[in-house]
């Protein structure tokens, strides 16, 4: 018996081995990301979602607010409603990205919108140095169908990838992930370390300036039927590709 266990070790570590390769690696990262183009070229179904559509929401939505309007559409806080799209559904802390993004010109306010995110995700995945075996893991979180979706309509939850990337260099980027409280369970990630909390409280002093939008925001959540606390669920692979690049690190 002892022989054979030992053929399974090698055998599993010959696996590992050649998965660690960066051919064997780029050659499954292209399989995968080349799953979601078959898909739309065999179903003839591209994305149809305009462009920008989520960051245009919540740039009319700030718009509306400096303007003196309510940031939360008053069918929001009046009674029960069926969550549709054009309903706000973040909570105030939001604000100070999307105030911003309303005040800039708008290609300004779109490049800002999507780079800043994108580059933050890039560098902090390069300076972990993930090793080749996880590069299909990274890959299927980008392949994964929530992923293109949001990316293309600009939704917010890009900014959650933003925090989660920084946490994997600084554990207290993983707090500012509740800007999405629905995923709530990555804000959790390096809770141990004292830098989490300070991140922690760099987060709460950002939610304070809008102590009275939070009572609206707690009765939109409450009021809106149709969405619960696991409607985010898909979107947790995107808010995950941080992760597996630092859990297949090769730096420390």
């Amino acid at each position: 018996m002892r022989p054979a266990v030992g053929v399974r070790r090698a055998s599993r570590a010959d696996v590992l081995a050649a998965l660690d390769r960066p051919r064997v690696a780029l050659a499954l990262v292209a399989a995968t990301v080349l799953l979601p183009i078959l898909f739309v070229v065999v179903t003839n179904a591209p994305l149809d979602q305009p462009f920008g559509k989520d960051v245009q929401l919540y740039i009319d939505a700030a718009a509306r607010w400096l303007d003196g309007g309510p940031f939360y559409d008053p069918r929001q806080l009046a009674g029960p409603y069926e969550v549709a799209h054009g309903d706000v559904l973040y909570p105030p802390v939001g604000l100070w990205l999307f105030v911003p993004t309303a005040v800039l010109p708008r290609a300004l306010a779109f490049v800002s919108w999507w780079g800043i995110p994108a580059a933050i995700t890039i560098v902090a995945i390069a300076r972990v140095a993930p090793r080749p075996a996880v590069w299909p893991l990274i890959a299927l979180c980008l392949a994964w169908p929530t992923t293109p979706l949001k990316i293309w309509t600009g939704n917010p939850v890009i900014w959650c990838i933003a925090a989660m990337s920084v946490s994997i260099l600084w554990r207290g980027g993983a707090p500012f992930a509740l800007l999405k409280p629905s995923l709530f369970p990555f804000a959790f990630f390096g809770i141990r370390q004292r830098s989490w909390w300070l991140g922690l409280a760099i987060f709460v002093a950002m939610c304070v300036p809008f102590g009275p939008l939070w009572a609206d925001w707690a009765t939109s959540v409450i009021n809106s039927r149709g969405a619960g606390l696991l409607y985010s669920v898909l979107e947790a692979p995107m808010l995950a590709l941080p992760l597996v690049a630092w859990a297949g690190r090769r730096r420390a």
